[in-house]
């Protein structure tokens, strides 16, 4: 697996790159991951409740649900952690880009994940996850060769429970269906390589519920993990600042 950026379809952001904007490009505080697997789990509370004597009355016994809008949304990620490059960037430092081993990689992310929201250069908040698309917002395809291309060929749109806007009557967010379908930047960079992720990138923001890694000598140096993302608004406040 190549360091390039455009070879990663999966990323981890740090809640400090929504302080300092999209102005650095696509990879500084990102982490891109190695994935062998996704689920992605959407459970939906439903209170419900039989009616007492429907069955006596009807033939047929009834039960009301009432549905309030609620789920519960997590990422199950397995992978293997690779000897890879990152670029951190804090609030008043530039940009540093180092390759850390992949123990190393282990460890960071542990910390990270036993930080807090009220840390920006340690809280982990949005997860990223790049999917081949065809249709647009409004059922359309993207361009007139998206119904006949190769998967491999098609652009990239990132993951989210967002509704495509012709299917947002009814809802308050009637905009919200544009921008998650959008194709992410098909820019060149000088090198001619494109960039496949840019800044504005929209992604799954919440927390990790738990990483864990297995280090074992016939995989070494490569370190299996596995990831739990839960999709949140994290309510943070920094009281030591």
């Amino acid at each position: 697996m190549s360091d390039n950026f455009q070879n990663w379809r999966v990323f981890l952001e740090l809640q400090r790159r929504n302080e300092l904007g999209n102005a650095d490009g696509t990879h500084v505080n990102r982490i891109p991951l190695f994935v062998e697997s996704i689920q992605i789990d959407t459970n939906k509370t439903v209170p419900a409740m039989g009616v007492p004597l429907s069955g006596m009355i009807r033939g047929e016994s009834l039960k009301l649900a009432f549905d309030m809008g609620m789920a519960e949304k997590t990422i199950n990620i397995s992978g293997f952690l690779l000897d890879q490059t990152i670029t951190k960037q804090s609030s008043s430092d530039n940009a540093k880009t180092v390759k850390l081993t992949s123990f190393e990689m282990a460890q960071l992310i542990h910390s990270y994940v036993d930080g807090s929201a009220m840390q920006d250069d340690q809280s982990m908040n949005k997860i990223i996850i790049l999917i081949p698309s065809r249709a647009n917002h409004n059922f359309d395809y993207h361009t007139i060769d998206s119904e006949t291309d190769d998967i491999g060929d098609l652009p990239l749109i990132p993951f989210t429970w967002k509704n495509r806007l012709y299917d947002n009557s009814g809802t308050a967010m009637v905009g919200g269906g544009v921008k998650p379908f959008t194709p992410i930047s098909d820019a060149i960079n000088a090198d001619g390589v494109k960039l496949e992720i840019d800044g504005n990138a929209i992604g799954i923001t919440g927390f990790i519920r738990s990483f864990n890694t297995t280090i074992t000598g016939a995989e070494s140096p490569q370190i299996q993990f596995t990831l739990d993302f839960e999709e949140a608004k994290v309510m943070k406040e920094n009281f030591l600042s």
